[in-house]
């Protein structure tokens, strides 16, 4: 094979594997600990399920696997979201191939996948929003390259991709709808064999399905819940958070590159002839993504990751712009990676100035990490108190200090979860509870400024008694505890339950 025409896949294969093996070191020597949500995953990867209350069962798969050659570390759970995260920009770079665009072209958007900060943190959190987009822009390459061979989308292996992507996130379902707002305007889409690549790509629903049949339903009542904005949200026009929404997409893809698609966007519509189509349904599936859920953070609030699906294509959209639409491009390439480098390691430092106390005062609030810090002192301070995992059960009142219990305890043995304040249902409360006379100990943890608060009174409804035992300091910044823990002894659970929430 000509070697022009390997190198910049080759050049691209080097850069990412770099990034892997230094994403690999930043997990096993940052010094910092899994987020609370990522603990949650892994009490459902130590519980192999058909599903899981607020989330299909993809992501308990991958990090059961990962465990299989790490154990239960940190570096366990995250090691798939390394790999995953390599083959999202090699997916990126053939999604660029198969629009026709030069591989020259194609490299850049691979390297904008991979060294944006969402392309940095998809490599470092196990999230469920890592697999959904893989498969996502798996999808999205059948598409392109039909439009640009001009051929009827091959449905059967579109629909295989969409099913496997509903392991991870649901959302994945609306490139469906994408394709049929499509149909009236691109010919070669419309076959009968839609039909059976829709059928095909809904047995992704089939574990969650089966889970649920049981329960009442409970994660499409999450899931309808979460879409509709939460039970107490404000739907009124101007109550949402819409440049809260609008930043984290720039902050997402890089201020440089987002201006960029900003751009290319203005391009697409004053140039539309001239634009090839696949390069206009790139354009065009970003914008029917990105302008709804934009709106909607209008009306309500819309976290950030919600539509990180749309960068695949979005990404392509943008070197195609700067490498083959514009000829002043591809200076803003290197400022643009240069910017998103530098945000990301502005991002991984803050947590070192703080813990180390040198340079500016950071408030903690400030730290983008901070749900990644201090966890690993939870052992320390349990034992301090005489915790003993053979007698004793952890118990906490929200499922994210539950889960981190789990993980960090002596024995990692699985914490119960006392739903003190009526919060909604979490996977927690479809597990096994707390059994007549358990002793043990109930912690929850603070940030500065700290007091005992409500708990006493609380937990002596459940237990025969309750001591509280004190703050255990979990981290410390600038040379002053900044989180504790508290941790009360609760002795004889009377086996009174909170009264059950109905919130989903």
């Amino acid at each position: 094979m000509n070697k022009n025409l390997t190198s910049p896949f080759s050049a691209l294969v080097g850069l990412l594997l770099v990034k892997a093996l230094l994403m690999i070191l930043l997990i096993q020597y940052s010094g910092l600990q899994l987020a609370p949500d990522e603990a949650q995953y892994w009490t459902w990867s130590e519980n192999l399920d058909w599903g899981y209350y607020s989330k299909p069962p993809g992501i308990a798969w991958q990090i059961w696997l990962g465990t299989q050659f790490f154990g239960n570390t940190v570096m366990g759970v995250r090691i798939g979201a390394v790999i995953l995260s390599f083959f999202i920009s090699i997916s990126v770079y053939f999604l660029a191939i198969a629009a026709g665009l030069q591989q020259r072209t194609a490299f850049w958007a691979g390297v904008i996948s991979a060294l944006s900060p969402m392309g940095f943190f998809a490599s470092y959190y196990a999230t469920t929003d890592i697999g959904m987009v893989f498969f996502w822009t798996l999808c999205c390459i059948v598409l392109v390259r039909a439009l640009r061979l001009h051929i009827t989308p091959q449905y059967i292996l579109f629909g295989l991709l969409v099913g496997l992507g509903a392991l991870y996130k649901w959302p994945i379902y609306l490139i469906w709808v994408l394709v049929v707002c499509t149909l009236p305007f691109v010919p070669i889409f419309r076959s009968w064999r839609i039909i059976p690549g829709f059928v095909l790509s809904l047995l992704g629903l089939l574990p969650s399905v089966i889970w649920n049949m049981e329960r009442g339903w409970p994660t499409f009542r999450h899931v309808w819940v979460a879409m509709s904005g939460g039970h107490a949200a404000k739907t009124s026009l101007f109550h949402g958070n819409f440049w809260d929404f609008f930043g984290a997409q720039a902050a997402l893809l890089s201020p440089i590159f987002f201006l960029f698609l900003l751009f290319a966007f203005v391009a697409l519509w004053r140039h539309w002839q001239k634009i090839p189509l696949t390069l206009k349904f790139c354009g065009l599936f970003s914008l029917l993504i990105l302008i709804p859920y934009q709106t909607a953070a209008l009306f309500q609030k819309i976290q950030g990751n919600w539509c990180v699906f749309v960068y695949p294509m979005a990404t392509v959209f943008v070197a195609w712009y700067l490498c083959e639409f514009v000829s002043w491009g591809k200076k803003w390439l290197s400022i643009g990676v240069g910017v998103s480098l530098l945000l990301v390691g502005i991002i991984f430092a803050v947590p070192l100035v703080q813990v180390y106390g040198i340079g500016p005062h950071i408030p903690l609030q400030m730290n983008r990490l901070n749900e990644c810090m201090g966890w690993n002192n939870i052992e320390q301070g349990l034992e301090d108190v005489g915790y003993d995992p053979n007698t004793q059960i952890l118990l906490s009142d929200t499922y994210q200090m539950t889960s981190l219990l789990s993980f960090y305890a002596p024995q990692q043995k699985r914490a119960y979860f006392l739903n003190l304040s009526g919060r909604r249902l979490n996977q927690f409360s479809f597990w096994p509870g707390i059994e007549k006379g358990q002793s043990g100990l109930f912690v929850t943890y603070q940030e500065a400024p700290f007091e005992q608060g409500r708990y006493q009174q609380e937990l002596e409804s459940y237990f025969d008694q309750v001591t509280f035992l004190g703050f255990a300091p979990i981290l410390e910044i600038y040379g002053e505890v900044g989180k504790v823990i508290l941790i009360f002894s609760c002795e004889g659970y009377t086996g009174k339950s909170p009264s059950k929430t109905r919130h989903y």
